[in-house]
């Protein structure tokens, strides 16, 4: 029985995760561990049978009924009853200061990806919402007809309830979710405090972007063509290697991950063009203080996309990183210290000293000579 038990040590003293068994928590004394060899199966009552032995001795284990908490008195399920889960993603709210930040993930990807940065966003003072979009957040079907207009006005939205409830709001966002947040900085001008734009996607373009991609303007010929899904595949956008092969099983298990959805649909991909022209469209109507981030050996997208959006938009403070040890998934990559340091570090500058004396003041910070592993992928 012992070399299929789960063996599980607890101590008996309170409630532990089975609740609290009928001996009460001195049945085997004060503070003393035991292992539970078999969880058993709950009954029409919420009672749960197994078998436990006490950490000290060696004699035969005990049969414990024990009864699970129940949050608030609430009844418990009757068995065989399948408890529903959320439908899809939520957006990840977080409280904190009059100034806030506006987070947008990548196309088909959830709040996840961004969580990181989020969190260090909240813990610098900042009110923090990663926003979930209908048609655009994995696991989140729009209930009607849904493209990039949709996507943007969505945008448009969840920046305008934001705005409403802070002093000052930034919009940022990571790959199509950066373009989502120059089309907001586009439509709302002086509301903008500030983008962060991380691994902007303008153009698919990186040095792992499969060379099919050129024929994508078919499916616009032959709609049925938009329902083919295409796999993402390594490197994930993940130059950690570690972290690739727990994104890789992430996506064998669940159809999802960290790093955004295991399949993406040819259509989306189209309506992702489509945005891209509508940003270039609106470049020079931005005029907030613009922070790009982007790494050097970005897989999907060239560093030419973050140049092309510094040298279109009509920001008098640009600052355009590049990073040097992390692909297209810098919110989770190995630099992603980094990262957040430089959103904090923009969010905080005043930018007056950049703005004396010139029309536009744009910083390009450069790393260390680029590094060949891509080449042996």
């Amino acid at each position: 029985m012992e070399s299929t038990a789960r063996r599980l040590v607890e101590t008996d003293a309170g409630i532990s995760r089975f609740g609290e068994s009928r001996f009460g928590p001195s049945r085997f004394g004060p503070a003393r561990g035991g292992t539970w060899l078999d969880d058993g199966r709950r009954d029409a009552k919420g009672q749960l049978t197994g078998w436990y032995r006490p950490a000290t001795g060696d004699g035969p284990p005990t049969e414990l009924t024990v009864l699970r908490p129940t949050a608030g008195g609430a009844a418990l399920p009757e068995p065989g009853l399948r408890v529903e889960k959320p439908a899809g993603p939520t957006a990840l709210n977080l409280p904190g200061g009059r100034h806030g930040v506006l987070l947008f993930h990548g196309l088909s990807s959830t709040p996840l990806e961004l969580q990181y940065l989020a969190r260090g966003l909240h813990r610098a003072g900042y009110s923090v919402r990663i926003a979930v979009i209908e048609g655009y957040s994995h696991g989140l079907p729009s209930r009607a007809p849904s493209g990039h207009r949709e996507w943007a006005a969505a945008a448009l939205a969840e920046f305008d309830r934001m705005r409403a409830q802070c002093d000052t709001l930034a919009v940022g966002g990571l790959c199509i979710g950066a373009l989502l947040s120059l089309a907001v900085a586009a439509r709302r001008g002086e509301a903008v405090s500030h983008i962060l734009a991380l691994s902007t996607t303008l153009h698919y373009d990186g040095w792992a972007a499969p060379r099919s991609r050129v024929f994508l303007p078919l499916a616009r010929v032959f709609p049925l063509l938009g329902r083919i899904a295409v796999r993402e595949r390594e490197p994930f956008g993940l130059k950690d290697e570690r972290l690739r092969a727990w994104v890789a099983a992430q996506m064998k298990e669940s159809g999802g991950s960290d790093a955004g959805a295991a399949v993406l649909r040819v259509s989306d991909l189209l309506q992702a063009q489509d945005l891209m022209r509508l940003v270039r469209q609106g470049l020079a109507a931005i005029t907030a203080p613009t922070l790009l981030l982007h790494a050097r050996e970005d897989e999907a997208a060239s560093p030419r996309s973050a140049f092309e959006v510094a040298s279109g938009v009509s920001s008098k403070r640009v600052h355009c990183v590049i990073l040097n040890d992390s692909y297209h998934m810098i919110s989770i990559d190995k630099e992603k210290a980094r990262v957040l340091g430089e959103m904090k570090e923009f969010l905080q500058a005043s930018g007056s000293t950049a703005d004396a004396g010139s029309k536009m003041a744009t910083t390009v910070k450069h790393p260390a000579p680029r590094s060949t592993e891509h080449a042996r992928a």
